[in-house]
């Protein structure tokens, strides 16, 4: 699952994992994601921090309180550090900042065992 409200990233996104076979939903809210997360259990997650209606870092408890299990890449272009150490409080696997390459997305998916098809 993609959170993020930059279409155009979620778009890089998902033709990055499905070229690696990992079914993928993008969604642009926490309050979208918060409902897919009610009934649906990603693999993996890869949050955006900054929404109009709230802070991705402050949404981790929701997604660990729907599956401890679920892996989670917190990106974000904002640069001040507090949001790096709640995220990895909180219990982000990857903590990647803004622009991304998909040199680092494969990087942290080979990195998650996520082959490449």
């Amino acid at each position: 699952m993609i959170i993020d409200d930059d279409v155009e990233l979620g778009l890089l996104l998902t033709a990055i994992l499905e070229n690696r076979k990992i079914h993928t939903l993008a969604v642009h809210s926490l309050p979208e994601a918060e409902e897919y997360l009610s009934y649906m259990k990603p693999t993996v997650i890869f949050l955006d921090n900054s929404f109009p209606d709230g802070l991705g870092v402050n949404f981790i408890r929701n997604i660990k309180s729907a599956d401890e299990e679920i892996k989670i890449v917190m990106i974000t272009a904002d640069t001040n550090d507090w949001i790096e150490s709640k995220a990895s409080a909180e219990g982000v696997n990857y903590f990647l900042r803004k622009p991304l390459t998909t040199k680092i997305i494969d990087n942290v998916l080979d990195k998650m065992n996520f082959r490449k098809a």
